[in-house]
Order: structure tokens, then C-alpha cells, then sequence
């Protein structure tokens, strides 16, 4: 038998929001992690180190 297609949500959202369960909060914390990063060289520039 085929996979079950009646849920309301369907593969995409079904399917799909699983996949960002695990890939959100990686995604949050990688642009946050270069936010921080990207803030600290800015202010070590301007006080001169680079």
C-alpha cells in the first residue's frame, strides 16, 4: 500500500515542517552566531586591533 495521503497536512507541510523541527533552530543559532561574530570584529576595528 501507498503512504497514507489523507492527513490535512499533507507531504509538504507534513513532511516539510519535520524537516525544519531540526534544521530551525540550527539555522536560528547560525545567524545569530555570525551576528555576534560580524559585532565583535566591527568593534574591534574600530578600536583598531584590525
Amino acid at each position: 500500500m501507498g503512504p497514507n495521503l489523507t492527513q490535512a497536512e499533507g507531504q509538504v507541510f507534513g513532511i516539510g515542517c519535520k524537516i525544519f523541527t531540526i534544521a530551525g533552530p540550527v539555522i536560528l543559532y547560525g545567524v545569530f552566531a555570525s551576528w555576534v561574530l560580524g559585532l565583535g570584529y566591527w568593534v574591534l576595528k574600530l578600536i583598531g586591533i584590525f
